[in-house]
């Protein structure tokens, strides 16, 4: 596994040997490569690197970049080793919904996984992916789908509504579900504030409640309890906002006893879908490991 680093200059040119080579690419300030190399140059290393969705190796000068979250000792997962690889991994798990997000990801995903430690071992990691692929419909979708029938909302919601007939009569208006079923709690106003569905579930966590916003919107220093959509709508958002909530929840503690149930109940409120969050766990094991 290489060591990573931030580029810092404006542009810094990648090239195809170090000095005088042809330029591949022109790397942006703030890009993360992978050291994998030196040179018969001082000051000349071989880097990887990911450049839209190519992964992409050549030289550059080191003068103009940084060290980022320096390895720590004992072990640390990181998908940089070879991003082609990783994300071929990502994809099995992920299946048909991974071209949503790119190989370009990656990057982000080692340094918003290696802020709150959930790649200290793959026992969180795996856990971490399982939990966040159930609660958005395996990567289906940023944003909850409130669409319910009222015979659905009947079985699933039936104390927020007087009777049957009641339930009927919000058949798939998302908007009235949210502010009926999410009044007056987690934060929420009244229905009529309209906070349900102004605060409804939304990244990879399909985080929920004005309460929640505002909490994590403090840790990762975004203001998205006045910009909620930021949640559904900015992955590098939905990420920080997954594991800032997983972090909240003290989930890597559980996670290290491998107490499936204690996570769900802690990011659910209950149980819902733990066969589907096993099953997941199992597959994301098969993949990276216990």
């Amino acid at each position: 596994m290489g060591e990573l680093y931030e580029v810092v200059a404006l542009g810094l040119n990648l090239r195809t040997a170090p000095v005088s080579g042809d330029v591949v690419s022109v790397l942006p300030k703030g890009q993360i490569v992978e050291k994998i190399g030196g040179s018969d140059r001082p000051d000349w290393w071989r880097v990887s690197t990911s450049v839209g969705r190519m992964t992409e190796e050549g030289y550059l000068s080191s003068k103009h970049v940084l060290a980022v979250d320096p390895k720590p000792s004992g072990f640390r997962f990181t998908f940089l080793a070879d991003l082609t690889a990783s994300f071929a991994r990502v994809q099995q798990f992920v299946g048909p919904y991974a071209s949503l997000y790119g190989s370009e990801m990656l990057p982000q995903l080692n340094q918003v996984l290696a802020k709150y430690g959930i790649n200290r071992n793959t026992r969180r990691f795996t856990h971490f992916l399982a939990q966040i692929a159930h609660e958005s419909g395996h990567f289906r979708s940023l944003e909850e789908n409130l669409k319910y029938s009222g015979e659905r909302l009947w079985q699933v919601f039936r104390k927020y509504f007087k009777d049957e007939a009641e339930a009927m009569s919000f058949d798939r208006q998302p908007e009235r579900i949210a502010n009926r079923v999410y009044s007056n709690r987690m934060g929420n106003g009244d229905e009529a504030s309209g906070d349900g569905w102004r605060y409804r579930g939304r990244g990879f966590i399909q985080l929920t409640g004005r309460d929640n916003y505002r909490e994590i919107g403090r840790k990762i220093g975004v203001d998205i309890e006045a910009n909620p959509d930021l949640v559904a709508s900015d992955v590098t958002t939905a990420l920080l906002v997954s594991a800032a909530f997983w972090d909240s929840r003290k989930l890597n503690a559980a996670a290290d006893k491998d107490d499936l149930r204690e996570i769900t109940r802690r990011i659910n409120g209950g149980f819902n879908g733990l066969a589907d969050r096993e099953k997941l766990l199992k597959r994301a094991r098969s993949i990276w490991g216990a």
